[in-house]
């Protein structure tokens, strides 16, 4: 039996929820940013992003489902270190969507993996699933999208670029460049030739030798091609002085010292901790003070007894 002719739906009572609805997001809501991910390289076998970039972002307002505070397992220390796992599920009407964020752009709904920025807490959320069937069809149709976000975890393949300075530090303080420097001569008044992957290396503008409590730009090694004279390093603090008699670049623990006759930014990422500027990764820690205290011994005939090989 077909319905009563009566007492179906009326688009204009539909038009009327869905004004109401975005009435009560703009009145009770918060205004976020939503930030789409653009996939730069996918992994077809595994359908994954292996790199990506954030470099729009949208002002919208959501309203905050979560009303009691953050959701999910919240901050856990873990074998991997500490690790924030706060969830929050959104509100957003799928006619503010369209008139904000599809009619400048090609995306039609919100994507699993695009970002959500709560000024608020000043967090980056990553949405893990979008639901657009809650609440169910009432009067017949669909109003908004219900998002279920996660803190955003963070990789150094990825590159976040949208102009607006409240986001884009979350990438500039968890990465930095590698630089790499061209040397020329050994300075004749160094009897030491080889740098040390981990220590910091040091420049007194238009002098060579010195100390570094007068240094003018500092870095840290992070590769040492001996062969090419080529030396790689990261964190650079101060602007380097190439070319000149005395353009030196001198190491603080191996007081090795080259000419620095070039110096360029290369695209491989050196991750960081933002708290102090460290070395992010413990692989990265070992590396650098197996090179730096000899712990171990790699070579082919005596890899594991540190020098009493018999």
């Amino acid at each position: 039996m077909a319905r009563n002719k009566y007492f179906k739906d009326h688009i204009g009572e539909q038009d009327t929820l869905e004004d109401i609805t975005i009435e009560t997001i703009q009145m009770l809501g918060r205004d976020m940013m939503y930030i789409p991910r653009d996939i730069i390289s996918k992994d077809d076998l595994f359908g994954e992003d292996k790199i990506s970039k954030f470099q729009n972002g949208f002002d919208i307002e959501m309203y905050i489902l979560s009303i009691d505070g953050f959701e999910g397992e919240g901050d856990i220390l873990s074998q991997y270190g500490l690790q924030i796992k706060d969830r929050i599920e959104l509100l957003v009407s799928k006619k503010r969507f369209q008139e904000e964020i599809t009619t400048t752009s090609s995306i039609g709904r919100p994507r699993e993996g695009d970002l959500i920025y709560f000024p608020l807490s000043k967090t980056l959320f990553e949405i893990n699933f979008v639901e657009h069937e809650n609440p169910f069809y009432q009067l017949g149709k669909l109003y908004v999208y219900k998002l279920v976000c996660e803190t955003f975890t963070y990789s150094e393949t990825m590159e976040i670029d949208t102009g607006i300075d409240d986001v884009d530090v979350i990438d500039d303080t968890h990465k930095d460049y590698e630089v790499k420097l061209t040397l020329g001569n050994q300075v004749s008044s160094s009897i030491y030739s080889e740098y040390t992957e981990g220590e910091t290396v040091f420049q007194i503008s238009n002098i060579s030798g010195g100390t570094y409590a007068d240094a003018d730009v500092t870095a840290q090694v992070t590769n040492w091609d001996s062969t090419n004279s080529i030396l790689y390093v990261s964190n650079l603090s101060g602007t380097l002085s190439t070319g000149g008699a005395s353009d030196s670049v001198k190491g603080m623990s191996s007081a090795a010292e080259y000419l620095l006759s070039g110096s360029a930014t290369t695209t491989t990422i050196v991750v960081r901790e933002p708290q102090d500027n460290s070395l992010s990764g413990d692989n990265e820690f070992i590396e650098f003070t197996v090179d730096t205290e000899n712990i171990f011994d790699f070579t082919e005939t005596d890899p594991f007894s540190e020098g009493n090989y018999d």
